[in-house]
């Protein structure tokens, strides 16, 4: 049976309390996790208990998920183990699991560290562990706790020098930094513990302070009698609300400072208004010119005071609409509107009124773009900066139907990722 290893935590959390902390942690952080539940088959879940390393591979596979060392399970569990069962893990699997979406939450710990304590409830008072799914899916077969589930997480940090992460629990954990296994503790075991000091594995996972590094862990509670799980850790995680093809170029976003203070922990995948693109817009600017936007002795829009969209003003990005006194902040963007504004922050950073650019095919519904924009879609275009779909470029709405379906309209992701092609291809 497992026991909680109650008499290694207070040491474990004075030893951390010595260490230092790169930044204050404040605020919670919400961590996006994937559980699936599991039926007791007495192989795999209710099977033989032996702590063992090296039952995946030290490489994530090309779809973010273990790599499973099938001789070795077979070796512990028997040869009835298939390479089926051990995928079935971390995918979603017919007849073999149920998955829910679910959120942990990491509490700041007043020492600069982030912490997730299974042994407290959200109110601090004692807990009897980690179950996430109690009562749910397959339910508790019969038992006080649902013990047999797992428990994905993909996320992307910011490396800052001093850099920890600490785990403490049972039953499988593997932690991966970009692609590379950094935690591997395998098998069904009492609570055990791995603590990572980043500074130490910068050079074997060729990283820099300022780089942004992929977190994978992967977390399996297999066996009765006790779940545990503790995390603590400095680590700056950058949560993205986005659509997964975005992801590796909005890491690189964050990465060049890009994301302004408004789109940090919102939903990605929304239109954007001109607001928040005068926001990105000025990031664009200061990545570029690597000088900070200032503003305005007075603001010239009786609708707007927000201090990124007085910058762009001051900048010449944007004048507002109508006779120059509003700005329409809440108004969403289309993309003809994005490459206009996006080409004036060129036109400004390189002092060039009129950038040079060689005529790319042109777009099918090419008659729609309007004439004010025209040379910035192309412009955008010709540098691999905007682009269209299926041969049209999709400026904007021109009819009421594709106005009410929001037609042509700029993303947030989309903002941002045009904002890193313009600082790579034409910083």
């Amino acid at each position: 049976m497992k026991k909680r290893m109650i008499s290694l935590l207070p040491a474990l959390a004075l030893f951390l309390s010595l260490l230092p902390c790169t930044a204050l942690a404040s605020e919670p952080v919400a961590l996006n996790v994937t559980v699936r539940d599991f039926n007791e088959d007495g192989v795999l879940f209710e099977g033989t208990i032996d702590s063992s390393s090296g039952l995946v591979q030290t490489t994530l596979g090309a779809d973010k998920k273990p790599v499973y060392e099938l001789s070795l399970w077979q070796s512990l569990y028997g040869e009835s183990v298939t390479q089926s069962a051990l995928n079935a893990f971390f995918n979603d699997t017919p007849g073999v699991n149920q998955s829910t979406p679910k959120t942990l939450t990491m509490k700041p710990d007043g020492e600069g560290y982030w912490v997730i304590d299974s042994s407290l409830t959200a109110d601090g008072a004692p807990s009897d562990g980690f179950f996430p799914i109690d009562g749910a899916l397959f339910g508790n077969q019969g038992n006080e706790h649902n013990y047999h589930f797992s428990v994905e997480i993909h996320t992307r940090f910011k490396y800052v020098s001093g850099a920890r992460f600490t785990f403490h629990g049972d039953d499988d954990v593997w932690v991966f930094f970009n692609d590379q296994l950094v935690i591997d503790l395998g098998g069904v075991h009492s609570a055990e513990s791995a603590e990572i000091a980043l500074d130490e594995l910068a050079g074997t996972l060729g990283i820099r302070p300022g780089d942004v590094v992929d977190f994978d862990m992967f977390y399996m509670e297999r066996h009765q009698t006790g779940s545990n799980l503790y995390l603590r850790t400095n680590f700056e995680f950058l949560n993205l609300d986005a659509s997964q093809w975005a992801l590796a170029e909005l890491a690189q976003a964050d990465a060049l400072g890009l994301i302004p203070d408004v789109l940090r922990g919102a939903d990605l995948t929304a239109p954007i208004t001109r607001a928040e693109f005068a926001a990105v817009a000025v990031k664009t600017y200061e990545a570029l010119s690597g000088e900070a936007a200032s503003l305005p002795a007075v603001s010239p829009f009786s609708d707007c005071s927000d201090p990124e969209v007085l910058k762009a003003y001051q900048l010449g990005i944007t004048t507002g609409t109508g006779d120059g006194t509003t700005f329409s902040p809440r108004v969403l963007l289309n993309r003809e509107q994005a490459a206009a504004m996006l080409t004036r922050v060129y036109r400004v950073f390189s002092g060039s009124e009129a950038p040079a650019y060689s005529m790319p095919e042109r777009f099918s519904d090419d008659a729609q773009i309007s004439s004010w924009a025209y040379d910035s879609v192309y412009f955008m275009a010709a540098h691999g900066i905007l682009q269209g779909s299926s041969g049209k470029f999709m400026p904007r709405a021109v009819t009421s139907a594709e106005a009410a379906v929001g037609y042509a309209q700029a993303t947030r992701e989309q903002a941002l990722l045009i904002a890193v092609r313009m600082v790579e291809q034409l910083g």
